[in-house]
Formats: structure tokens, sequence, C-alpha cells
């Protein structure tokens, strides 16, 4: 079984890599056509300006690429909304941006030509242009299985006296703490517990489906049923199903953590 997943793992890694070369190809024919096409005079393939966009658009692959892996690691796995996306991709074009400045520099330094600021402009434009395009059709699919596994596929291992339990997200309903242990409340109201602590739940979950409402609960959004306007600025959870415990019969959302919980349960994709 290891060698045939092995095997998949490396026919879909060469499959991406060869997708990748050939848009990568396909773009710098593209911007060596558009930037050395001249009517006046009779076509000829523009061999050096392949050559350079290759080379430019390689060293944009590899910037997009790291990035890519960092949010990856940092951010996309556990949120993918459209804040984590459009960091990425600003962020992105933020380095792509810095590489450019010694390319520019460089090809206008060995071809002997004047620095000219409406040219560089254009340059960078077209560049940060063709880079988002290049970044939606390679990242694009990736970004979305991020999305379908965290939000639709995500499961959470639960172990406890030997047992261990596989739980997918869309069956939890939220988290509480009593007494030093943490319940886990499933969505027809049945209650696991676990051996987490809401701060390890905090690190695991995905953050996109799940919100640390105070010090005792993790809420599932698909859990809150009312919102409710509260004194002091307060926000007020009706959860489904109901707290067991009377203690916490009402989910508090404190006026200082109101901004972000409001900003968690609109800014987000949709599931």
């Amino acid at each position: 079984m290891n060698l045939k997943n092995n095997a998949i793992n490396f026919i879909n890694k060469k499959g991406s890599l060869i997708r990748n070369l050939l848009i990568l190809t396909l773009l710098s024919l593209f911007t060596s056509h558009l930037t050395d096409y001249d009517p006046d005079e009779g076509y000829s393939f523009p061999l050096i300006s392949t050559i350079s966009s290759i080379i430019i658009g390689t060293v944009i692959g590899i910037i997009a690429d790291r990035n890519f892996k960092y949010f990856e690691r940092k951010q996309l796995f556990r949120t993918v909304n459209w804040t984590t996306i459009f960091h990425y991709i600003f962020s992105t074009l933020g380095f792509i941006t810095l590489a450019y400045l010694p390319f520019y520099f460089l090809a206008i330094w060995i071809a002997k030509a004047e620095f000219l600021f409406y040219y560089f402009f254009i340059g960078l434009l077209l560049t940060l242009l063709l880079s988002i395009i290049a970044i939606a059709l390679l990242y694009g699919e990736k970004i979305y299985k991020l999305h379908k596994f965290g939000v639709i596929q995500g499961q959470l291992t639960v172990k406890k006296n030997g047992r261990t339990s596989i739980i997918s997200y869309s069956d939890i309903a939220y988290f509480y703490s009593q007494e030093k242990i943490v319940y886990l409340v499933k969505n027809n109201n049945d209650s696991i517990i676990t051996d987490f602590t809401l701060q390890k739940l905090d690190e695991l979950l995905n953050e996109q489906l799940f919100f640390r409402a105070n010090r005792q609960v993790i809420v599932h959004i698909n859990a809150i049923q009312e919102i409710i306007s509260g004194q002091n600025g307060k926000l007020i959870l009706s959860l489904k199903p109901n707290l067991s415990d009377k203690n916490l019969s009402e989910l508090a959302i404190s006026r200082y953590k109101k901004k972000e919980f409001m900003i968690w349960f609109e800014n987000k994709l949709d599931s």
C-alpha cells in the first residue's frame, strides 16, 4: 500500500511539475512576443526575450512557491479566507517587485540603455499582472483543496482511556471545559470526554470554523443559532444543541472580543 501511495504521489508531483513548466513557457512566449512585437518589421522569433522571460518567470515561480509553502504552513492549513488569500498574493507581489528591480537595472546596464521611468513602470505592471495570472493558475486549485480539506473534510482525532475516535469537523458543535476536563459536544448532543486542553485545541482546529469564545468554550460556526446584543457591549450566543452546564447556559462574548468575533463570523468562505 505504501509503495502504491508513493507511486501515486510521484505521478502527481511529476504531473504538477509538467503543468507548471507548461504554464511558465506559455506565459514567457506571450510576454516575449508582447514586448518585442514590431508591426513594421517581419516576424522573427524573439529568442533572447523568451529566454529572459523564462529566467524571470522561474525566479517569480520560486518566490511564489516559497511564499506559498510559508503561508500553507503558518496560515492556510488552518484558515482559508479572503484575508489570508490576499495576504499571500500581495506579499508575493511585494517580493516579486523587490526581485524585479535588480533584474531591470541589470538589463539596462547590459544593453547600455537609458533609464526611462515610463518603461520601468509599464514593465513592472506587466510583470505583476502576469504574476497574478500565474499564481491563480498554479495555486488556485491548491488553495481550494486546502479549504476543502480544512472546512469540509477536516477531522479531529480524540484519544481517551485507550480509545481513539476520529470525528469530522462537521459533526462537532463545540468544546467546553469544566473542572479542567474538556468535553466535546457533537451536533446530536452526544458528549465525549477528551484529553485536550482548550489551548491545544486552539492550535489544532481550523480557525475558519472554530472560535475561542471565552476561557471555557470553543464553538463551531454552525452551532451558532442566534446572536443577541447584551449589556455592556457584550454579545450573547444561542447555541445548538444547548450547553448542558447551567453555568454556561448563556455563552457571552465580551466587548473586548466582540469585534474579533464579528470579523470571524462574517468574513469566511462558504463551506
